[in-house]
């Protein structure tokens, strides 16, 4: 029997965890840590979760709390993730035009596609589907599109 989502959850976040008290240890981290300790590193507002363990692995989040820390986190770790793979290439190309063309820091460019990514994440879920990549790259182009 597979695990339920409450242990999926947990497990998700135990990486979340693990890497962040590796890179605050000074231990080596492999490219996928280093990736999440950039993200939890950006997010100061976010490192008090990390304080003890066990509520970090287990903290509900409100519907009126705004974005899920955690979910937050994920995001940009999956943005990271596009980057370091030009998948799509757009990403990388919006994420150059928005801090050229708009000025922006590389943090706040990434707030902008993050908002794409979590908008097509949202109605897949919300359809029953997965995320549409061709939506979401039409996404990325509007933003190198934009001046």
């Amino acid at each position: 029997m597979g695990e339920s989502s409450e242990e999926q959850l947990r497990a998700h976040r135990q990486v979340f965890w693990d890497a962040w008290a590796k890179a605050q240890a000074g231990m080596p981290l492999d490219a996928l840590e280093e990736r999440i300790a950039q993200c939890i590193g950006m997010h100061q507002e976010y490192h008090p979760l990390f304080n003890d363990r066990e509520t970090f692995l287990t903290h509900t989040v409100g519907v009126d709390d705004g974005m899920s820390p955690y979910l937050h986190l994920s995001l940009h770790l999956a943005l990271e993730e596009q980057l370091a793979t030009h998948q799509p290439p757009e990403s990388v190309q919006a994420l150059e035009t928005l801090m050229r063309q708009r000025g922006l820091s590389r943090h706040d460019a990434l707030h902008v596609l993050l908002e794409a990514l979590a908008e097509e994440v949202y109605y897949a879920q919300r359809q029953g589907r997965e995320p549409d990549v061709d939506t979401y790259r039409l996404k990325l182009r509007g933003f190198m599109n934009a001046h």
